[in-house]
C-alpha cells in the first residue's frame, strides 16, 4: 500500500496533471483533514444505515431460513422465488422504495437489508439441510420431535452458515448505503461525492472512496470477531493441531522428567 501511495505521488509530480483531474495522496489527506468536521454528519448517517440494515437483514434472513427448513411448501415455492429475485439489481427498486416510504433513512435501510438478508438465507437454509442424517435420526430414536431436532442439530449448525453469509454481506452493507444515498438522500457520503462530483471536487471524492474502503474493511473485521466469539467450538484445523501438538509435547515432557527422576534415584 505504501508502494502504490508513493507511487501514485511521484506520477502526479512528475506527470504535471492537473489536480482536478488526479490529486496526489497529499493533497487528499490535507482535503481530508480540512473536512473532517463537514465529513461527521454524512459518516453518521451512512453508519446509521449501514448497522441497521445489517441488524435487520441479517435477522429477517436468518428467520426466513429456519421456516424454509421446517416448512417444505416454503422450500419449493418461496425460495425458488427468493432466488429468482436476486436477479433484479437492488438499486433499481430504489425509486419505488422511495415513493413508498419517502425521503428519510427507511428507504436506504431497506435496501441495505435486503442486500444483506439474501447471503444470510443462503448459507444459513444450506449449513441446516447440510447436518448429518444420522443425528436427526438419533434424537427420533430418543424420542424428539422436530423441535428437538431445530434446537440440539440444526440451529447449532445453521448459526456457523449464518455467520459466514454475515461476513460476506458486510463487505456489500457501506456501499449498498452510499448507492442508495445517491438516489435520494439529503445526508451521507452518497450525497457528499455527490456533491463533490458536480463541484469538480475530485480530492473529496477520492476522500470518501478512501473512507468506504475503511469502513468496509472495519465493518467486516468487528463481524469476523463477533462471528469467532459466538462459535468458539469451531477453530481452524491448523489451530487445532497446534493445540493437540502442544499437549502430546507436554506429556513427553513430564515422561522425560518422570523417567530422569527414576534413574537419579537409582
Amino acid at each position: 500500500m505504501l508502494a502504490l501511495l508513493l507511487a501514485w505521488e511521484m506520477y502526479v509530480r512528475l506527470s504535471g496533471v492537473a489536480p482536478f483531474i488526479l490529486p496526489s495522496p497529499a493533497q487528499v489527506g490535507r482535503v481530508a483533514l480540512d473536512s473532517a468536521g463537514v465529513l461527521g454528519p454524512h459518516l453518521l448517517t451512512t453508519l446509521t444505515e449501514a448497522g441497521l440494515g445489517l441488524l435487520f437483514g441479517a435477522v429477517a434472513g436468518f428467520v426466513l431460513a429456519i421456516l424454509v427448513v421446517l416448512i417444505p411448501l416454503l422450500r419449493q415455492g418461496i425460495y425458488p422465488l427468493l432466488v429468482f429475485s436476486q436477479t433484479v439489481p437492488i438499486i433499481v427498486l430504489a425509486p419505488l422504495l422511495i415513493i413508498w416510504t419517502g425521503y428519510g433513512l427507511t428507504p436506504k435501510i431497506i435496501l441495505v437489508a435486503m442486500t444483506v438478508f439474501f447471503p444470510v438465507l443462503v448459507t444459513t437454509v444450506t449449513a441446516m439441510e447440510n447436518v448429518p442424517t444420522a443425528l436427526l435420526d438419533l434424537i427420533s430414536g430418543l424420542g424428539g420431535n422436530w423441535r428437538a431436532q431445530l434446537l440440539l442439530i440444526r440451529l447449532p449448525a445453521g448459526i456457523p452458515g449464518a455467520l459466514s453469509g454475515l461476513r460476506l454481506a458486510a463487505t456489500y452493507t457501506i456501499g449498498a448505503a452510499v448507492v442508495a444515498e445517491y438516489m435520494a438522500g439529503e445526508s451521507g457520503l452518497g450525497v457528499y461525492i455527490q456533491r463533490s462530483r458536480k463541484a469538480f471536487a475530485v480530492d473529496q471524492i477520492f476522500v470518501a472512496v478512501a473512507l468506504i474502503a475503511l469502513l468496509t474493511a472495519a465493518l467486516f473485521i468487528l463481524v469476523d470477531r463477533l462471528a469467532a466469539l459466538a462459535t468458539p467450538w469451531q477453530q481452524s484445523p491448523a489451530h487445532s493441531s497446534e493445540k493437540e501438538n502442544h499437549h502430546e509435547n507436554k506429556i513427553h515432557r513430564r515422561r522425560d522428567r518422570r523417567a530422569a527422576a527414576g534413574r537419579l534415584r537409582q
